[in-house]
């Protein structure tokens, strides 16, 4: 389909002319503004060749195009010519997402930037308790003090933990937002709350203030956070700059705290209390049908991007209860996905994908499931079914016989330690009910059900290519520190769905070109670039999210189209602060746009540092895994 063609169909699935209001477009995708998105048919659109898939956020019903994003936007604007000229209509309200997705969404970035020291701080819990249980320590000596005050300070004070992610997510003041979570745990309201106090402090005389111990909750400083930043940006934009610094701080505090703490906190505390409390009375009626459903649905909400909005009821349940019963769950079926594609490992001869699949057990273990779901489980039905099943099996034992996580952490074979307590003969009886369950249903399935092919499992779609190619890599063309792409705000770059991505989270200013090879596009505004290296690997670098609607602020181009350059070569100057402090997020995104073309692309894992220069993606490009350099952990 031509780029005309397909401007012709995305013109008729949005609703027409008459239901566009506007469009632009970045280095992506199409961004329309709507009038009404419920015209949109959005099965018709994602079936068109040239379209990646589609993506309503911030207003913008978004169409994901790739590398023809700006011919299929010429081929647009030559159809409706008043586009390029002004929107056709003002929009009256601002589209807004599902309320489901929004929630989804700022839980997500929210939470994951708070779960190192929560995951450290639960491992160290798991670890101390086993230390004492087995009279390896002494739980009064004075190094057990110092661990265990280690081990508790990052729960206790998880407000404050949550206050600073939620104030860069709602964009407001980062110092603002810790103030409240000091209001929160301010050492007066806690200790009345473990008195048990009545509640005894009345705001201008008939306004009662609960003594409610926030210690360790989610929700109230994310409710507070997000009432700051509207009072906050509503005298800042209002107060004459020589006396904003002094009166947009008092004037938000004199509202926010009261509101906070008589209405605000206590209503979030009740909230994800009661929500806990739900959960038990699930588990309470049927600890076998709970440990199933969570068990074995677990894969599905990875691939969904949902399991997110199941992390707070983990948390508000250790909170509520002191330890949680879905932990234990979660645990179960990170270890069925490991196992399932530890069977596609056994069963296949195909050397590619048994080294992917090899390589996704490993991580599996380790409490890294995206390479065996997305490289293995998805490919391999049988292996999906067996991890869910298995889920679902090892959930329910385990539950029945009353497994339970004792701290947050990341489930894997590492953080066993945490899920040992007075019911660990249930847990080691769930765990291995798990890994016999799901290893026997994969291989069953796999044998009879699917079956799949040995020999040649795992080839389709792989090119063949010159067998002279050899293993080469993409450098990173920026410091700073590598993360989950999944834990992308943007679903076109969590999903990858322009190629293998990468993010990185920048400590430097600079974007270097990471390949020998020439610029094939700069997009005007700076925030992008496209480059081809010599061996024919196209590479996008997109510099923060959104951030095409900078206009070019803040960046500063340093090659032209079709120049030729050398790796290492400066790229583009950008001010990354001055990005954040608009309230954008300054990911720097590196997309292999032809992945189609490579057998495998592997990447270091998240959570490591990189330099600029430094080895970022290994590019296999012919069938033989011997050639593969193992110079990082890596994920397919």
């Amino acid at each position: 389909m031509n780029p005309n063609q397909t401007a012709e169909k995305v013109i008729e699935y949005v609703g027409g002319k008459e239901n566009i209001i506007s469009l632009t477009h970045c280095v992506t995708r199409l961004r329309f503004n709507l009038k009404d998105d419920k015209q949109v048919d959005a099965e018709q659109i994602k079936a068109l060749d040239d379209v990646m898939g589609i993506q309503n956020k911030g207003g913008q019903y978004q169409v994901i195009i790739g590398p023809k994003v700006a011919q299929v936007y010429r081929a647009v604007v030559s159809a409706i010519p008043e586009l390029e000229k002004e929107p056709l209509e003002k929009k009256e309200e601002k589209t807004k997402e599902s309320i489901l997705n929004r929630l989804i969404n700022a839980l997500s970035a929210i939470l994951v930037p708070s779960l190192a020291p929560i995951i450290g701080g639960g491992m160290l819990k798991g670890i101390l308790y086993l230390f004492t249980t087995l009279k390896w320590a002494d739980p009064a000596s004075g190094t057990m003090f110092v661990l265990n005050v280690a081990s508790d300070a990052m729960f206790y004070f998880f407000p404050f933990l949550l206050a600073i992610s939620a104030a860069k997510f709602y964009k407001t003041n980062e110092y603002m937002a810790a103030t409240l979570a000091g209001v929160l745990l301010y050492p007066t309201i806690i200790a009345a709350a473990g008195a048990k106090q009545a509640a005894s402090v009345f705001f201008l005389g008939f306004l009662p203030i609960p003594m409610v111990n926030y210690s360790q909750s989610v929700i109230p400083i994310i409710l507070s956070v997000w009432f700051l930043s509207y009072v906050y940006r509503f005298f800042d934009k209002r107060m004459p700059s020589m006396i904003t610094v002094i009166f947009t701080p008092l004037l938000s505090l004199l509202i926010v705290v009261p509101v906070m703490l008589f209405g605000i906190a206590p209503l979030g505390f009740y909230i994800g209390d009661y929500v806990a409390k739900g959960i038990q009375v699930l588990i309470d009626f049927s600890p076998l049908l709970a440990g199933a459903i969570i068990g074995g649905t677990r894969p599905f909400l990875v691939l969904m991007g949902m399991h997110h909005a199941l992390r707070p009821i983990v948390i508000q349940q250790i909170s509520t209860y002191g330890y949680s019963e879905m932990g234990a769950m979660n645990f179960m079926s990170t270890m069925a996905q490991a196992t399932a594609a530890f069977g596609i490992y056994l069963i296949i001869k195909n050397k590619k994908m048994k080294q992917i699949s090899l390589s996704s057990t490993v991580s599996g273990f380790l409490g890294i499931t995206e390479p065996a779901l997305y490289g293995v489980l998805v490919k391999y039905r049988a292996a999906f079914v067996g991890a869910s099943l298995g889920g679902a099996i090892g959930g329910a034992v385990g539950a029945s016989m009353g497994a339970k996580a004792m701290a947050i952490t990341m489930p894997s074979i590492l953080s066993i330690p945490v899920y040992l307590n007075d019911a660990t003969v249930g847990f080691l009886i769930g765990f291995a009910v798990t890994l016999i369950s799901s290893f026997i249903l994969t291989i069953f399935l796999a044998k009879t059900v699917f079956k799949i092919n040995e020999e040649e499992s795992g080839e389709e779609g792989i090119k063949k290519v010159d067998a002279k190619s050899r293993v080469f890599h993409i450098k990173s063309p920026v410091t700073g520190d590598v993360y989950l792409t999944e834990d992308v705000p943007d679903e076109t770059f969590s999903k990858a769905l322009m190629g293998k991505t990468v993010a990185i989270m920048p400590r430097s200013s600079q974007i270097v070109s990471p390949v020998n090879g020439h610029v094939q596009t700069i997009f005007p505004t700076g925030h992008a670039i496209g480059l081809v290296s010599d061996e024919g690997v196209e590479v996008l670098i997109h510099i923060g999210l959104d951030t095409v609607n900078l206009e070019g602020k803040y960046f500063e181009s340093l090659v032209a189209n079709g120049e030729p350059i050398k790796q290492g070569t400066p790229l583009v100057n950008f001010d990354r602060d001055k990005i954040q402090a608009s309230g954008y997020d300054p990911t720097v995104l590196i997309v292999v746009t032809n992945s189609d073309k490579y057998l495998s692309l592997l990447s270091p894992d998240d959570s490591q540092k990189i330099q600029a220069g430094e080895n970022l993606i290994q590019v296999v490009p012919e069938r033989e895994p011997a050639l593969i350099e193992n110079e990082f952990p890596v994920k397919a």
